[in-house]
């Protein structure tokens, strides 16, 4: 094998170095072809200077001269090297100078020559042929020159000194390198081609040779492999394909002292086959009875997945055990405790009537109940009867079995929750029927059967479950009504009929007044009776095909059919006085108020959302106007319920977008004239709402709770500002910036005031805190805490628009203010008002005598600054003295001042 090899591989070498020789012997006539070309184009170039210089001496055209240049500067490399240039180029261009072929690039023809594999011998001839042409272009070039000037001696010197006898010995001396170089060439070429000639026919003769001894030792292997075989590849061939087939029966003749040949091998290969298929055979019987219970299984376990009960089941588990399992008859039986007995449910297969005499007892003490089924209900295992006929546990149906050929049968307990409650009886027509496969099959078919019975329970459970799901889905878990998604399907069917049958519809809202005081005040379980009575006195003044639901914590949605306004209206009358009725609710007497707003179908909307959404509007007027009243849509509401969206929609961009600024009033001392305070002011621009007033949007932010981030915005701002004038060596003053109610009750609002004082680096003197009285009252104890904080740190706070609110004095001499600021409303109208001029002196008497700083807002005239100044008023502030200014404007202001001093 390994000399096969070896000759194959010098069989190989010997082809490759012959495809060599081949190969040096093309290149060498390639390069005498290229060199060839060289040395023409050379000695081309010379002829075709030539040519054009005698051309432009007879003629004078200047083309010819032209044309003389360009083969210059293409022989030295100055201009691009036309494609295929060595062969005929000069005499196709046309008379429009169009050329024939496209260029290349620009390469010195001596610099191809060098690169072209020349011997230096070559390459100095062709060197001297180029000098030479190049001293006889220069004669041209002078001939050329001569004929420039047109006159006619001239003419004839120019020609005559491109025909005379030195002008053609100069052009031999071009033409004798040339033609030395070209038989150079075709030498070395002829020498280089007989020298490779001479490899290529050894190349050819070892090849043949190897190729010889190659063929004599596949021979030789052939030989040997046949010896190896014991047949030839044909027989070997046939018997492995139709061993392959399964074809054992007719056994391979194997020669004398061929056993240890393939073939030998081969033919006891077929005679264990052979031996193999007989046991095949035989398991595939026992396989296939298996195969029939598996398939009884799978039977069962598709039973389990499309059974809907436990009696379809039972009955699709009998059949398929007597259709695919092989058994005779199969019946399943529950326990009835009552009677101590076992009472057939389901059953299949011959025999079946058997069952409707069947006596069968769990009680040992009678013969019925010492059977197969009695003694696994003993036992609690079960029971295999192998040989019916002859067991004495089935004496008793000794008779039934013989009239039915049953042979064998078993008895298997049903279990649920681990209690046997039921049997699975099949039987066989074989002895011996059931044995360990069987055995195992029917115990696994039994765990599914059991596995089943725990799905139909959790089946049950669930079903019960989604029932109480489906209810608390549709149905409000606290006072039985429907909820919100109930209220909407069964709404908009109420629409539709109403829209079919072109009737008016009403749709109300009904929102308990501070109900939220109930369960904090009394807790939840107060409250939840509550609306648990309310909901029964609501449902028992409707019409049956009328509709009420909780949509939600004490909000309550009523659709009644075929109303009109003035129904509407009656309903809602008697609806607010039985909510205003009083409630028992365990120890505690209550009375609640409501309030509620109507839309009406198709006037105010078509849709449940629609009716829904301005029902909720007209709501919200009557808790705005008072509560404990009802009223219907009106598109005012809309319009103002529209705006409150785009308000509050802007504001949410409005910091990130740079919409808002602070602007900065003047506070006043009346004693000494100046600037002591500002007050920071928040203003909005936005683009597609214009100027907004703070009366608009800030109620607007305080009920969205965007208030918190832009108050903190202005805080920041504010304090900024009053640091850099500061740092601008402008007069020090205070700062007042409002605070909401919303920011008032920050648990940590005093720590985040002091971490921007910080942080700006503005001493806590220059800040005062503006509060209105009714945020401080609405909790006061938690209002006196955090103004104690507040005052600790050093921070001023103020009681603004005092005389609005509710004042209560106990409080106020509790909190920790400096300074009470009197509401405008109060100042407007102090010429003329003696009840304002009072209310004003009494504001300021008490403050001092509290020893408390009042100032006035809204003082525009000189007539209300020389009253308050006259009462003894400390500070003022209003468009008398200036409009709230931008930060440079006021700035500005500032600046004045200080140079005024």
């Amino acid at each position: 094998m390994w000399a096969c090899f070896g000759i194959l591989l010098l069989v190989a070498s010997a082809f490759m170095f012959y495809v060599w020789t081949e190969k040096r012997i093309d290149r060498a006539n390639e390069l005498r072809y290229d060199s060839h070309n060289l040395v023409e184009e050379l000695r081309q170039s010379s002829d075709d200077l030539t040519r054009m210089a005698r051309t432009y001496a007879v003629t004078g055209d200047t083309q010819f001269r032209r044309s003389f240049q360009e083969i210059i500067d293409i022989r030295e490399g100055r201009t691009p090297r036309p494609q295929n240039y060595q062969n005929v180029y000069w005499d196709l261009v046309t008379d429009n100078n169009r050329r024939p072929r496209g260029a290349t690039t620009s390469v010195p023809l001596m610099q191809l020559v060098r690169e072209a594999g020349f011997t230096p011998e070559e390459v100095a001839l062709l060197s001297a042929a180029k000098n030479e042409s190049d001293k006889l272009a220069g004669t041209e070039s002078a001939a050329m020159r001569l004929r420039d000037s047109g006159e006619t001696a001239a003419i004839q010197r120019a020609i005559a000194m491109l025909h005379d006898d030195a002008y053609h010995r100069a052009k031999a001396d071009i033409m004798r390198p040339i033609g030395e170089v070209n038989d150079s060439v075709d030498r070395r070429t002829r020498r280089l081609v007989t020298e490779t000639a001479l490899d290529a026919n050894l190349a050819r003769a070892a090849f043949m040779l190897s190729a010889i001894v190659l063929v004599l030792l596949v021979w030789r292997a052939k030989r040997r492999l046949d010896k190896v075989l014991g047949c030839s590849v044909d027989q070997l061939h046939a018997a492995m394909e139709k061993l392959g087939r399964g074809d054992f029966s007719e056994p391979l003749q194997v020669r004398e002292g061929g056993d240890n040949s393939v073939w030998g091998w081969l033919a006891q290969t077929r005679q264990s086959l052979a031996s193999l298929d007989q046991e095949r055979l035989a398991a595939l019987e026992r396989i296939q009875r298996v195969s029939r219970l598996y398939a009884a299984l799978s039977q069962c376990n598709q039973a389990i997945v499309r059974s809907r009960s436990e009696a379809e089941l039972f009955d699709r588990i009998c059949r398929d055990v007597v259709r695919h399992g092989g058994m005779a008859m199969a019946w399943i039986g529950m326990i009835d405790r009552d009677h101590g007995r076992i009472t057939p449910v389901a059953s299949y297969g011959a025999g079946i009537e058997y069952l409707d005499q069947l006596e069968v007892s769990l009680d040992a003490a009678v013969p019925e109940g010492r059977g197969p089924i009695g003694l696994s209900y003993r036992s609690g295992q079960p029971y295999w009867c192998q040989d019916y006929q002859h067991a004495p546990e089935t004496a008793y149906w000794h008779a039934h079995g013989e009239r039915y050929g049953w042979a064998a049968s078993a008895a298997v307990p049903l279990r649920r929750d681990g209690e046997i409650v039921g049997f699975f009886a099949p039987y066989s027509h074989m002895v011996d029927a059931f044995d360990h496969e069987v055995r195992e099959l029917l115990l696994e078919m039994t765990l599914d059967i059991e596995f089943a019975l725990k799905n139909f329970d959790r089946e049950a459970v669930r079903q019960q479950a989604d029932q109480r799901v489906q209810y608390l889905a549709h149905y409000d878990v606290l006072t039985g009504l429907p909820n919100r998604s109930q209220l909407h399907e069964r709404a908009r069917q109420m629409l539709e009929q109403a829209r079919s049958a072109r009737t008016s519809l009403a749709l109300m809202m009904l929102d308990l007044d501070h109900f939220k005081d109930i369960n904090d005040s009394l807790g939840h379980t107060v409250g939840d009776a509550l609306l648990s009575e309310l909901a029964l006195r609501l449902t028992s003044c409707l019409r049956e095909d009328d509709l009420v639901a909780r949509l939600g914590g004490d909000e309550f949605i009523f659709v009644l059919r075929h109303v009109g306004s003035s129904e509407a209206s009656d309903v809602a009358r008697k609806l607010l006085d039985l909510t205003g009725e009083s409630y028992t609710v365990g120890l505690h007497e209550l009375k609640v108020s409501a309030s509620i707003g109507i839309a009406m179908y198709p006037d105010d909307g078509l849709d449940v959302e629609t009716l829904l959404q301005r029902a909720d509007a007209a709501m919200y007027q009557v808790k705005r106007a008072g509560r404990h009243d009802f009223r219907f849509f009106t598109a005012a509401m809309q319009q103002r319920a529209a705006r409150h969206l785009q308000v509050v929609n802007g504001l949410r961009h409005a910091l990130e977008r740079e919409q808002l600024r602070v602007v900065y009033q003047p506070q006043v001392s009346l004693k000494t004239g100046r600037i002591c305070g500002a007050e920071a002011l928040l203003r909005w621009d936005a683009p597609e709402l214009g100027a907004v007033s703070p009366a608009e949007f800030i109620p607007a932010a305080e009920e969205s709770g965007l208030i918190i981030s832009i108050g903190d915005w202005v805080l920041r701002q504010a304090v900024r500002q009053a640091r850099r004038w500061l740092d601008a060596g402008l007069p020090p003053l205070v700062m007042a910036v409002n605070l909401s109610a919303v920011q008032f009750r920050i648990a940590d609002l005093p720590s985040q005031v002091a971490q921007i004082l910080y942080e700006e680096g503005l001493p806590p003197e220059y800040l005062e805190l503006e509060l209105t009285e009714g945020v401080a009252l609405q909790d006061p104890q938690g209002a006196i805490a955090t103004m104690t904080q507040l005052h600790d740190r050093g921070i001023r706070m103020s009681i603004d628009d005092f005389g609005t609110g509710f004042s209560s004095l106990s409080h106020l001499k509790k909190f920790k203010v400096y300074k009470l600021k009197i509401d405008q409303s109060f100042v407007r109208d102090i010429s003329t008002d003696v009840e304002d001029k009072a209310i004003v002196c009494a504001i300021i008497n008490m403050a001092r005598s509290l020893g408390l700083t009042t100032i006035a807002e809204g003082v525009e005239t000189l007539e209300q600054k020389e009253f308050l100044r006259e009462q003894l008023c400390d500070e003022m502030q209003g468009y008398h003295i200036a409009k709230p200014l931008a930060p440079e404007e006021f700035e500005r202001m500032l600046s004045r001042q200080r140079d005024s001093q």
